[in-house]
């Protein structure tokens, strides 16, 4: 992906009062979206995005694994066409988005944007693919888990995404709570996919400390064999090889 980067503008004007009623409203939204479901997600997306005077917004939440190989999960509003777009090229090779939020929480702005792998290739050039200005607002998770988020407000006309400049602690808000609402939603669907209980969720706390199977039995009143088969059928239903990617994928949605 080819794009300049620079530091967000430092505007000195105060939001006209309709702005700052707006930015109350999504200030609310973003708060609120710890009880929000995909619906409320991507009307308060959708809000963000009209407000910052963008044509597109895309937010994506990312894990990665040992190998390399990333996991994405994302939500779209406006013009879905572009995020669609957006979200292939993000998938099939390097990207200085996700390089960018990956080593920053700052906001940064990206202007005429492009994507190396459309150079040359006459088939990527359509309407969705057009060069537009970009504002990459990093959201990471907190630091026992391995995701990300990022939220993309794509446009047209660079001045009209000005507003969003003297919005940024409120769309930086916003990111946060997308990224929470992800991993909840994740945690949420773990949690029944596995049928985790507190007595699994015990049983990986010790291996979170690195305690072997004799001392966890100790611990546990129990058996080390009975540790061992304890542990097989916990990373049978969490579908992991090992311990340690089982404790991994629990400290990613926030279960320990």
């Amino acid at each position: 992906m080819e794009s300049s980067l620079t530091e967000p503008s430092r505007t000195s004007g105060v939001p006209a009062p309709a702005a700052r009623d707006t930015a109350f409203d999504l200030c609310e939204l973003a708060s609120s979206l710890s009880v929000a479901d995909e619906a409320s997600a991507i009307f308060a997306l959708e809000l963000a995005a009209r407000v910052g005077g963008a044509d597109a917004a895309l937010f994506v939440w990312m894990t990665r694994e040992d190998d390399g190989h990333c996991w994405y999960r994302s939500i779209a509003a406006l013009d879905r066409d572009w995020s669609a777009y957006a979200l292939r090229r993000l998938h099939s090779g390097p990207c200085t988005w996700l390089a960018h939020a990956a080593r920053s929480s700052e906001p940064r702005f990206v202007s005429q944007a492009t994507f190396e792998s459309d150079e040359g290739d006459d088939s990527a050039r359509n309407d969705s693919s057009r060069p537009r200005a970009v504002w990459l607002i990093p959201a990471p998770s907190a630091h026992s888990s391995d995701a990300l988020g990022l939220l993309v407000l794509a446009g047209d006309d660079e001045h009209r995404l000005n507003t969003t400049s003297r919005l940024l602690p409120v769309y930086r808000a916003l990111a946060l709570g997308l990224t929470d609402w992800f991993q909840r939603r994740g945690r949420d669907e773990l949690v029944r996919r596995a049928h985790l209980t507190d007595r699994d969720l015990d049983l990986l706390r010790h291996e979170l400390l690195g305690h072997g199977s004799k001392r966890i039995a100790s611990a546990l009143h129990a058996e080390p064999k009975t540790i061992d088969c304890r542990f097989h059928r916990l990373n049978v239903r969490l579908g992991v090889a090992n311990r340690r990617d089982a404790v991994r994928l629990c400290k990613r949605y926030g279960l320990l």
